[in-house]
């Protein structure tokens, strides 16, 4: 519920809102911290990816005290904006171990996952609703972005809501395949309601996802879910074959015809990547120009479009005279946070990554279509961060962050386990109390042989 809910409230696009999100977060995952068991173990495992965020968050803190080292730290170009985004990164990286932590419990992953499905089914209900039966002046507010007339969903922002029912889209997914698996294993003749309603939610965000006309949501949604679907091989049972063919070839086709229905806008919007392609790269090297500037602390967090004001040029005016973000991730965290506080996320991204890809190939590893879609949703947003906004949105950043840390969760929670040590064992040389009133050893059993449980 609270990572859903913000998508309600415009994604928490504002300071109020994001405040009042992060504070939620906070409180989340502190409460967890505190009730899921942990050891010391468990912190050094975690170590190599929590340290270097840590040490993002003092880093990003230095711009609050420039008057320390006048010559190094430049001064925050936004210092009203300077504690809410900072509160708002401190929330990111609390929800990242926090869910981490919780997705130790078993049937943690499970459960967040049905529940954001189901939550998110309230929401898109809602929306559709809003849209239908809504006066225009709302529809316009709420549902349509007012400047280019596409679909935004009640973010305000048609990119960034294509990234997030892209996303929900392959959560759905993966609820789909776990009701199917859950499914396949009874021996009862029902049919598996759950795994096609599932589906149909597949159809219905992936149906959003082209009424937003975004192309990179499109396109980076189809190649997850198409990546997700590779190796993948259902258990056969004699006596659901006919039933899953069948119900598969439904929603196959119900997918095709509803993706061309509905994809025409976007798919046309094709024809002008080469231009928007020279003006994306224009912008980042306007961005890489600004990050130049201030090195090594950055302008500090949330002062990107102050200094992009204030740098304007008759050459840039027209090209990033209205952005309010960079629309590259990585550029405007060099903007606002410097070079090092890049090269710390990248360090603590690749390590967590690192840490995900060496989990022990299992069979319920190789079989866990939830921890796949999971993180092929949090490659999505990704992607709609570097040419676009969607990690900019607190509420899209939140979601990621929840969804990358309960797929570390799990590769804890199997670090956890290590493989009983075989010691041989001896007899206790002293009698205990079973010896004592022990019946007399049957004839023909030594008393050699009898196995004596050590205590």
């Amino acid at each position: 519920m609270i990572l859903i809910l913000p998508f309600a409230l415009g994604g928490a696009n504002t300071a109020v809102l994001t405040a009042a999100t992060a504070i939620v977060y906070l409180g989340w995952a502190a409460l967890a911290l505190a009730l899921v068991p942990s050891d010391t173990r468990l912190v050094a495992r975690m170590a190599p990816v929590v340290l270097p965020l840590i040490l993002l968050l003092g880093w990003t803190a230095l711009p609050f005290r420039p008057d320390l080292t006048p010559r190094l730290i430049t001064p925050p170009a936004a210092p009203d904006l300077l504690g809410v985004a900072w509160c708002h990164a401190f929330s990111l990286v609390a929800l990242l171990i926090g869910c981490a932590v919780a997705a130790r419990l078993p049937g943690f992953r499970r459960t967040t996952a049905t529940w954001l499905c189901l939550c998110a089914a309230a929401l898109i209900t809602a929306t559709l609703a809003l849209r239908a039966f809504g006066t225009t002046e709302m529809v316009q507010r709420l549902v349509v972005d007012h400047r280019h007339h596409r679909f935004a969903g009640l973010i305000g922002n048609a990119n960034a809501a294509g990234i997030f029912y892209g996303m929900l889209s392959l959560l759905l997914h993966g609820v789909a395949r776990m009701r199917w698996r859950d499914w396949q294993t009874r021996p009862r003749g029902d049919l598996p309601t759950g795994a096609i309603l599932a589906a149909f939610g597949v159809i219905v965000t992936l149906v959003l996802v082209a009424l937003s006309q975004s192309r990179t949501a499109l396109a980076a949604t189809l190649v997850a879910h198409i990546a997700c679907g590779i190796g993948y091989r259902s258990q056969r049972r004699s006596g659901h074959a006919l039933v899953r063919w069948s119900i598969l070839a439904l929603l196959l086709i119900a997918t095709g015809v509803a993706l061309w229905a509905s994809a025409g806008a976007v798919l046309s919007r094709y024809g002008a990547l080469g231009a928007n392609g020279s003006g994306r790269i224009a912008i980042s090297r306007h961005a890489i120009a600004l990050a130049s500037q201030a090195p090594l602390t950055g302008y500090g967090l949330g002062g990107f479009d102050t200094v992009n004001q204030r740098q304007l040029t008759p050459d840039t005016v027209l090209l990033v005279g209205d952005f309010g973000a960079a629309h590259n991730a990585p550029l405007q965290l060099a903007i606002e946070a410097g070079w090092p506080g890049l090269a710390l996320v990248a360090l603590a991204l690749a390590t967590l990554l690192w840490r995900i890809a060496r989990a022990p190939s299992t069979p319920a590893n190789r079989s866990d279509t939830i921890g796949r879609t999971m993180l092929l949703a949090v490659a999505v947003a990704a992607t709609g961060s570097l040419v676009d906004i969607a990690l900019n949105v607190p509420a899209i950043a939140a979601l990621s962050a929840a969804l990358l840390g309960i797929t570390w969760g799990r590769t804890l929670r199997e670090s956890a386990t290590y493989p009983a040590r075989h010691h041989a064992t001896h007899p206790n040389p002293w009698p205990t109390a079973a010896m004592r009133n022990a019946k007399a050893t049957p004839a023909g059993v030594s008393p050699s042989n009898r196995s004596i449980a050590p205590r």
